[in-house]
């Protein structure tokens, strides 16, 4: 870790500022979280665009001295920019600021490069624009796996060694559940029979259809009272979703549970018979290790980033073939064996990553960078 010269250090918490925390912003709350845990005696600038305000918001940061909030105006912080040392630039939109400060720029995945296909037109430009941007501007980049590093490279042209890989961890609430926290769970969203848990939402990427075909093509060999329950907000998929529901005549086997707050998920998570995550895109499948680190047995993706992640404590499969993961699913739910065993690698495996080793990670980017 880095023990040098205190600096001042500035990072967008603008999608943090949400009641619900996913994705990059739970990112940039347990970084900052670690951050304040950290015996240093740098300063952390938190910035918030004024688009938080525009929605539920909290404007958060810890209780710590070091920890400044400040409102991102462009381009009216140019002094207080120009006193920065680094500057963060958490979710793909750097500052409209040239020169002033070194960025370091996140790409957690290039997903709409990735796969060109995926999303509409709109969608697509504006983010291949952004990577663009973060790739040009960025002194180093963030990124996640080393799956995400070659795409990076390969897709955007940048030089390998700009690029720095941090994987992620678990929040340390992902722990395996006691009964009665399993039981109020199950009870709260209904779940009365053993039950496969999907997570995702509908996002294509997350395949939730197919994670429908998969479980449809399994049942004739699954114990007749398991059921599949699919987590997640509505998203471009859900009428495709609906569609298999009705065409697979899975009523009555489909909990839709719609979007679980953080404090239920590893609950249900250790209250399932297993974790099915076939994402076919992932930057890095911080789903698939929160499971693990519940003590579930996982069936994910062999895809992208997901074996780097995941190594020998999940079943891997390929997302694209509904009777491969049809397969997994029955050999899981139906072998003991194979589940105890992919529990205790799953809670290896997981231990292996740390918060504290991710803001580790990244203050020595920050310095590096300065």
């Amino acid at each position: 870790m880095y023990r040098g010269p205190a600096v001042k250090i500035g990072i967008d918490a603008t999608i943090a500022a949400s009641s619900r925390m996913v994705g990059i912003a739970r990112f940039i709350v347990n970084l900052v979280d670690q951050l304040a845990r950290l015996p240093d005696q740098h300063t952390y600038y938190l910035w918030y665009r004024l688009g938080a305000l525009k929605r539920p918001h909290r404007i958060w940061r810890p209780p710590d001295a070091r920890f400044r909030v400040r409102m991102l105006r462009e381009p009216f912080n140019r002094a207080l920019f120009r006193r920065l040392d680094v500057f963060h630039a958490t979710s793909q939109r750097l500052p409209r600021y040239d020169g002033l400060v070194p960025y370091v720029g996140s790409l957690h995945d290039i997903y709409y490069l990735s796969e060109p296909t995926m999303g509409s037109p709109r969608t697509r430009a504006q983010s291949v624009a952004r990577y663009r941007d973060v790739a040009r501007r960025s002194r180093l980049i963030m990124t996640l796996s080393e799956y995400s590093q070659r795409e990076i490279v390969r897709l955007l042209g940048v030089d390998p060694g700009r690029v720095r890989v941090v994987p992620l961890a678990a929040d340390p609430a992902y722990v395996p559940q006691t009964e009665g926290a399993v039981s109020a769970a199950r009870t709260r969203y209904g779940l009365k029979r053993p039950y496969v848990l999907f997570g995702g939402g509908f996002g294509r990427r997350k395949n939730a259809a197919g994670a429908l075909r998969a479980f449809a093509t399994a049942l004739p060999r699954l114990p007749a009272d398991v059921d599949i329950a699919l987590s997640g907000g509505a998203g471009p998929r859900e009428a495709e979703v609906r569609a298999v529901i009705r065409d697979a005549d899975l009523d009555g086997r489909v909990h839709q549970l719609g979007f679980v707050p953080d404090a239920d998920y590893p609950a249900l998570m250790t209250g399932s018979v297993l974790y099915f995550f076939p994402s076919l895109l992932e930057g890095f499948g911080l789903p698939a290790l929160e499971a693990m680190a519940c003590g579930v047995p996982v069936v994910t993706s062999s895809t992208t980033s997901l074996p780097e992640v995941c190594g020998d404590a999940a079943r891997l499969v390929n997302p694209a073939r509904v009777e491969e993961m049809a397969d997994a699913l029955v050999e899981v739910v139906t072998e003991p064996t194979l589940r105890a065993e992919l529990r205790r690698r799953g809670l290896a495996r997981a231990a292996q990553f740390s918060w504290r080793a991710v803001a580790g990670a990244l203050l020595s980017i920050y310095r590096e960078a300065c």
